[in-house]
């Protein structure tokens, strides 16, 4: 993609994003860092706009809460095991040997951060990264089975927990959306509920239509 392009698809599809009343309603979500490298769709607005929009502390104390509780990946081996970790702050992610941004898994006084396969509560909402996408909601990520393994153990709590399923939304550029079935898939797939592309939002499935009211 022309550079010019894709900053201008960037912004475009976090402004769609951040405007969204899903997205404004969603209390708890998970999403992911983009890295230029890897050719993702850009977050850091959005993750920004999450951090710097704080409410005040629920207890009257001087540590502010943010509005929304993020969640954010730590790859932690090769055989596709991921976690996500709350943070309250962009410094709180490091570098790995990618250099890809991750959180550490002890916030800087050494506690350990929240795991969200241990919150009490639900996430409503996955922000996908991926490289191609089409219309049925099929994604194709990198190979590495990451995303789709976390998502699979994901549903499977709420399922036991009885919560409602988050949605997975996933942010993609025009020119990563391809016709119907071209992506292959595997029985360990997990499809997305609705893309966001700079024309706007497109919801594929019966949970996404419903909580999206489009």
């Amino acid at each position: 993609m022309d550079p010019s392009l894709r900053s201008q698809e960037d912004d475009t599809i976090q402004s769609i994003v951040l405007e969204a009343p899903w997205f404004k309603s969603s209390k708890r979500l998970c999403a992911y860092i983009s890295c230029r490298a890897l050719r993702e769709v850009d977050t850091s607005k959005l993750l920004s706009q999450i951090l710097h929009n704080p409410s005040s502390a629920p207890d009257g104390g001087s540590v502010p809460q943010t509005t929304k509780k993020l969640y954010v990946p730590r790859v932690e081996d090769k055989n596709s095991n991921m976690r996500m970790f709350n943070i309250l702050r962009i410094d709180d992610l490091v570098a790995n040997s990618m250099n890809i941004l991750e959180p550490a898994s002890v916030d800087a006084d050494g506690n350990d951060r929240e795991d969200v396969m241990h919150a009490n509560d639900p996430v409503d909402l996955f922000i996908l990264p991926g490289l191609a996408f089409d219309r049925s909601g099929r994604r194709l990520g990198r190979g590495g089975g990451y995303y789709d393994t976390f998502l699979t153990k994901y549903k499977e709590l709420a399922k036991e927990k009885d919560w409602k399923c988050p949605l997975f939304v996933a942010l993609s550029y025009s020119v990563q959306i391809l016709d119907e079935e071209v992506i292959p898939v595997t029985p360990n797939d997990v499809l997305v509920d609705a893309l966001v592309s700079p024309t706007g939002v497109t919801p594929i499935t019966s949970a996404a239509l419903e909580r999206m009211k489009l």
